[in-house]
């Protein structure tokens, strides 16, 4: 098959023509000057039945009343105006005349907003929708060929499903937080003393705390308590026992000596350091008998 058979030279599928001046110098197109508007530009075929029509005309003189009825008598491209919306939109059709009665249509024109446009075939539609449907389909085989999971023996290629509603609310969490970064950054640092601090759930962190406290302050007795008893122990050699408690229980004696209380000491004796002696009664002899 020929290339040209399937892009013509003549393909203007891609441009428009307009011409501003034309309009202004002879106002908004109707069905009786379209087509001389249309004559104008790069779609006409200048090789047509309506120029020749025009040419013979133009050396008669004699205006033409009905030109339809006139391009009957002949066969050829010819052009015609099969649909009128003045003064936006026409449609012009190419076609080549066979008969009186029979033509065949070549190519299809289309003036919108005083711009024509030459009207794609069915070739053209249906290939350039195949060749998007295809372009989109291998970018989205590229996409899931990137983000495909790992192959397990068991299960194969799972895909994980999300639910939409889930990714919806975490976007929303997430731009949130960044404008309320934002916004924080925007305060000056004057005025973001005077802006409450979010509360926040302190109580993990105040019974480590208060647990810590405790131990070093149970630490700490035991340790002056041990110390005060080994001062003890030292000035005074007696063996005592030592309970495993904080609390020191009352030292004993193992030993028969008494150790005189602080009361006791400070007590002197009555008569001012004198010994008092001993009285001793003598029993009376018997009687004799």
């Amino acid at each position: 098959m020929d290339i040209n058979d399937l892009h013509p030279p003549d393909d203007y599928t891609h441009r428009f023509f307009i011409w501003h001046e034309w309009i202004q110098a002879n106002g908004p197109l109707t069905p009786e000057n379209v087509f001389d508007y249309f004559a104008t530009s790069m779609f006409y075929d200048k090789q047509s039945n309506n120029q020749v029509l025009r040419m013979q005309t133009m050396h008669t003189g004699v205006p033409i009343n009905d030109e339809a009825a006139e391009l009957r008598r002949f066969t050829g491209v010819e052009f015609a105006v099969v649909h009128a919306q003045p003064p936006t939109f026409f449609v012009i059709q190419k076609r080549e005349r066979l008969s009186p009665d029979e033509v065949r249509p070549l190519a299809a024109y289309f003036i919108m907003n005083n711009r024509i446009y030459q009207s794609p075939d069915v070739y053209t539609v249906l290939s350039n929708r195949l060749l998007t449907s295809v372009s989109a389909l291998q970018n989205s085989l590229d996409i899931l060929r990137k983000h495909r999971p790992d192959y397990t023996p068991r299960s194969g290629f799972v895909w994980p499903i999300t639910d939409p509603s889930v990714i919806e609310a975490q976007n929303k969490r997430e731009s949130e937080a960044s404008v309320d970064a934002e916004a924080d950054s925007a305060v000056p640092q004057e005025k973001r003393s005077g802006i409450p601090k979010r509360q926040q759930n302190n109580m993990l962190l105040m019974h480590a705390m208060n647990t810590t406290a405790a131990h070093l302050k149970v630490s700490l007795a035991t340790s002056s308590a041990t110390q005060n008893l080994e001062n003890t122990a030292a000035e005074t050699p007696v063996t005592t026992t030592i309970r495993s408690s904080v609390t020191p229980a009352p030292m004993q004696l193992e030993t028969g000596l008494k150790v005189a209380t602080p009361q006791e000491a400070t007590k002197g004796p009555a008569a001012g350091g004198k010994k008092r002696k001993k009285r001793t009664s003598l029993a009376p002899p018997p009687a004799p008998s």
